[in-house]
């Protein structure tokens, strides 16, 4: 219909074509004049960053030189097509794109070849532009592999290519709506910054597709939409039903080079099918993934075509987490549920429902083009009446794992490794499914059949009634209430050794561990709250499966608040040091063991408020650890909760709902202390540490997490306010570790409105890594007004920093090796890969300038040979020092040294396209080798608005300098 959406086809939908030439696909676009849209279009194959491998570059246009755009665009594609590209490296020619999953594929095109993605992709086109300016290192003739293209010929078009795509500097956007042209506006912010969209409860139609809005065929940043909330987004339910998006779009597309996450939303009676693309080619980090939680989709396709989609729900992303999805009556007659991506990891689908379908139920890849070693993870879902004949269809990876689900037809193409674990193929016995109600009758087995989920562990079901009443989760996405635990309900506060008070929390433990199944212990002792437990000594070790649920005791709720902790805890556990710990799983406890704990408040423990040694899978959330419950003072204790030994895995502190948050204060040694070395490791997420319950002022542990151990995950919690440091990494047992999406230094956002640069320190470094700890991950966090250092490395190696904001701390943004300022030296020399991060050289900035809304940045890193991210940051000020900080990322840029020798550092020299808001900003930068390690942030250059560098691509309105 439009050529905007040919071009999408052709060019950034990324297939190779077998048929007819590549020119043909622009048959409808002969008589087009808009030469902009034909550069925005080479620019999205520009920016996805592939590779092409069959045929040369220019081959591919050989039909194309008689087209006549007759303008810029016309210009580059001729240019393009004229001229032979070589990589950096290899000198291989450039290759056609890939990705297996675009609306071309979907729409009848074949993929000819099938390509894997290379590590840094095409970005390192970026410094094909290089003219060294006056004053600059000189390059060797080795330094210019890259000048094997024709530079006269590719100037203006790369140029162009590169001015539009990098991302605007702009702040993150929520919105609460209520109307459907609200929701659609609301949607296309995510064009220019990260959205939260919050939709009040309703029905709401989209009767055009987003992306037909837009001149992108994506969106550019993370697109967050969460359905059930109140008037005004103070509150909500999680019900998806209460918030249903229809309407007559012949597709609904919501595509972003970031990742998507959607919740509590029921897409209904849409007259086409829903297309879902998370994939971003070097645009903006490594976390690009779709997340799909208490989603419907019921009665798609209505119209009977879906849009050309390959499913009634097509989902396209590197990584995809579903859980608590439900699909439906849909009409697609190929598949209900399709998820597919040429360069696919990972897929999980839990607690879910996919029936009564006409096509087959979930079916991931389409081609041979995916990769063959993905994992699907399908594990308590129901699949039941799907017409198509096959409840479950893969195709290319035999990795599948597939446990405790109910289906009975599975083609799997080639044959799964493991055969699927626990399966029924029974009638599921749903309540009234012809009617939308999958609810289970009390005679299902369905019913506590389901196994626990330490990789998944949901504490709410569809409706935001509890995940798991009885011995284990009911199959599909609701939880009945059939209890058939054995319960055992604590009545008194007493505690004591000889004789054992019946009622006790001592006895209860002791009753669940003689008992070999599953027990609730509960929580019924009269009287108001807050009801203190004061233990004589430490309680009996647990060594069987037990769930121990605060929130049982009359007057208790759980936390609701989006920023801090509101939750009314009436049971306290006190130690007063008596004791070494509250709960403690010994190390002799196998992986099929666990202690399920919430609702309580504890502390005062010389060794550990909780202490897991073993088992596998506990999870700790809705805990307060330390301060006071009432009028009655915990105490303190040594460390809140201590995870130790090489048996002990999956254990989740926290959670990612609200009632999952823990308060983690006032330890006098570490908050947090993680010293278990296994490959599955433990996950942090969702805490205050080192704060109040308000998120606003400090309880401080001495250090709020540290870690000796590998493998471990922190990530999104508030890390503010503690003695020393935010999260210490010590020993060189601590190893590949994720710490990513941390707010360290900060306040909570409840002072947010307007601004969010509120101040919380951890009285030294942010981050702090010593003792040779090395290959760990440090992404997008938020390092502020910290006393020392945003992120100090003082040794160790490959340690990992990508697009975190650190700003405003103390002392420098990252400090590597040696304190202060580690000065440009020879990175070849001998000795330099011994020290933190091999002391890599950060890039050195000549220049910052251009027009007001359009410009360059010009820079050269001296280093080892290799492949490099220069990732570029921009603030309203420079830090004191004058290295940094760099409160914004901006952007990315991939490059390459090849004329390095055994004595000297290579060099190379790069030019980084900038857009947006300019003037008045400083800007700096990192370098990052491929093989992890980072360095520390270059001089802070201001941006200089001069005309002469915008290059003619806008008019002279957006490009103007303000009158100086």
């Amino acid at each position: 219909m439009r050529l905007t959406q040919a071009l999408r086809r052709a060019v950034h939908k990324e297939w190779f074509w077998n048929s007819r030439p590549f020119a043909n696909r622009f048959d409808e676009a002969r008589d087009w004049r808009a030469g902009t849209r034909l550069t925005q279009a080479l620019r999205r194959a520009v920016h996805k960053e592939w590779f092409w491998n069959s045929r040369p570059f220019a081959n591919r246009f050989d039909e194309a030189r008689d087209w006549r755009a007759g303008t810029a665009g016309g210009a580059a594609l001729i240019a393009f097509a004229g001229s032979s590209l070589h990589l950096p490296a290899q000198g291989a020619p450039l290759r056609m794109p890939d990705s297996g999953s675009r609306r071309e594929a979907r729409r009848g095109a074949t993929p000819a070849v099938a390509i894997r993605p290379q590590l840094f992709g095409l970005t390192s086109l970026r410094h094909y532009m290089v003219s060294v300016p006056t004053g600059a290192p000189a390059m060797p003739r080795s330094a210019c592999n890259p000048c094997l293209i024709t530079l006269s010929r590719l100037a203006t078009a790369l140029l162009l290519l590169a001015f539009a795509f990098v991302r605007p500097v702009l702040a993150a956007e929520e919105r609460c709506v209520s109307s459907s042209s609200g929701l659609l506006n609301a949607i296309l912010l995510a064009q220019e910054t990260d959205v939260t969209v919050r939709v009040v409860q309703g029905n709401y139609s989209l009767d055009v597709n987003p992306l037909d809005q837009i001149d992108d065929p994506a969106f550019g940043y993370n697109l967050t939409i969460i359905g059930g909330y109140n008037d005004g987004c103070t509150s909500r339910v999680l019900d998806p039903h209460l918030t249903t998006i229809g309407g007559d779009a012949d597709i609904l597309e919501l595509q972003s080079y970031d990742s998507i996450t959607i919740e509590s939303i029921r897409f209904a009676h849409l007259a086409g099918g829903i297309y879902i693309e998370a994939a971003s080619y070097g645009g903006n980090g490594p976390d690009e993934k779709v997340t799909l939680r208490r989603v419907i989709f019921d009665d798609l396709c209505t119209s009977g075509s879906c849009g050309g989609t390959t499913g009634a729900a097509e989902i396209d992303s590197d990584d995809v987490s579903m859980s608590h999805v439900m699909a439906i009556h849909n009409a697609h007659s190929s598949c209900a549920l399709y998820v597919d991506n040429h360069d696919l990891n990972a897929v999980s689908l839990s607690y879910s429902v996919i029936a009564d379908n006409a096509g087959d139920g979930l079916c991931i890849t389409r081609t041979q083009a995916a990769d063959d070693d993905y994992e699907l993870f399908v594990q308590n879902s129901i699949f039941r009446d799907n017409a198509g004949g096959q409840d479950i269809r893969t195709r290319v990876s035999p990795y599948l794992n597939l446990r405790n689900n109910i289906f009975h037809a599975l083609e799997a193409s080639p044959a799964p490794y493991i055969l699927p674990v626990s399966t029924l193929d029974v009638d599921p016995q749903f309540i009234a499914p012809d009617s939308g109600n999958y609810h289970l009758l009390t005679s299902s087995p369905a019913i506590n059949s389901g196994t626990p989920l330490p990789l998944d562990p949901i504490s709410q079901d569809l409706d935001g009634g509890p995940r798991q009443i009885g011995s284990a989760p009911d199959r599909g996405v609701y939880e009945t209430n059939v209890d058939d635990s054995n319960v055992i309900t604590v009545t008194s506060t007493v505690d004591q050794l000889f004789p054992l008070v019946s009622g006790s929390l001592r006895w209860a433990i002791i009753q669940a561990n003689a008992d070999s199944g599953l027990n609730h212990i509960r929580f019924n002792i009269p009287g108001g709250c807050p009801r203190i437990i004061t233990l004589a000594a430490p309680l009996p070790t647990i060594t069987d499966r037990v769930i121990i649920e605060g929130y049982t005791q009359p007057g208790s709720a759980p936390n609701t608040s989006f920023y801090g902790f509101n939750a009314d805890i009436c049971i306290g556990i006190r130690g007063n040091l008596s004791a070494d710990f509250a709960f403690r799983i010994p190390s002799s406890v196998g992986a099929s063991h666990y202690l399920q704990l919430s609702g309580v408040a504890i502390g005062g423990f010389d060794v550990a408020a909780v202490d897991l040694q073993g088992g596998a899978g506990s999870w700790i959330h809705g805990v307060q650890f330390a301060g006071s419950l009432g009028s009655t003072a915990l105490g303190n204790s040594a460390v809140n909760v201590r995870i130790s030994g090489s048996t002990t895995y999956y254990n989740l502190i926290g959670g990612e709902e609200r009632a999952d948050v823990n308060v983690i204060a006032n330890a006098w040694a570490a908050g947090v202390l993680l010293l278990a070395s296994h490959a599955n490791g433990s996950t942090v997420q969702n805490n205050l540490i080192g704060t109040k319950a308000s998120g606003l002022s400090a309880a401080p542990n001495q250090v709020g997490i540290q870690i000796a151990g590998s493998h471990h995950t922190i990530h999104d919690n508030l890390i503010s306010g503690n003695q020393t440091v935010g999260i210490e990494l010590v020993g060189a047992s601590a190893l590949d570790n994720f710490i990513t999406d941390n707010r360290i230094g900060l306040r909570s956002l409840i002072l947010c409105t307007p601004v969010c640069e509120t101040d919380l320190p951890n009285i030294s470094h942010g981050v702090y890594t010593h003792g040779g700890a090395h290959d760990n991950t440090i992404n997008s966090n938020s390092i502020a007004w910290n006393g020392g250092a945003g992120v100090r490395l003082a040794d160790g190696q490959r340690n990992s920093l990508l697009s975190n904001r650190i700003y405003d701390n103390e002392q420098l943004g990252i400090d590597i090796d040696d304190a202060g300022v580690d000065a440009i030296d020879n990175d070849t020399a001998a000795g330099a890969a011994t020290r933190a991060n091999r002391g890599l050289n950060y890039p050195v900035l000549w220049s910052a300038e251009g027009g007001a809304q359009r410009g360059n940045l010009r820079t050269v890193l001296l280093s080892t040979n290799g492949v490099y991210i220069v990732q570029v940051f921009s603030g309203a000020s420079c830090d004191a020092s004058g290295y940094g900080q760099g409160k914004t990322y901006v952007t990315s840029a991939i490059t390459t040294i090849e004329n390095a020798d055994s004595n000297s550092n290579g060099s190379v020299v790069v030019d980084i396209p900038l857009s947006g808001t300019l003037v008045g900003r400083k800007f700096t930068l990192v370098a990052r080798d491929a093989q992890g390690n980072t360095s520390e942030f270059s001089p802070c250059v201001p941006y200089t608005c001069d005309t002469i560098f915008a290059y003619g691509q806008d008019g002279t309105s957006a490009l103007s300098c303000p009158a100086q």
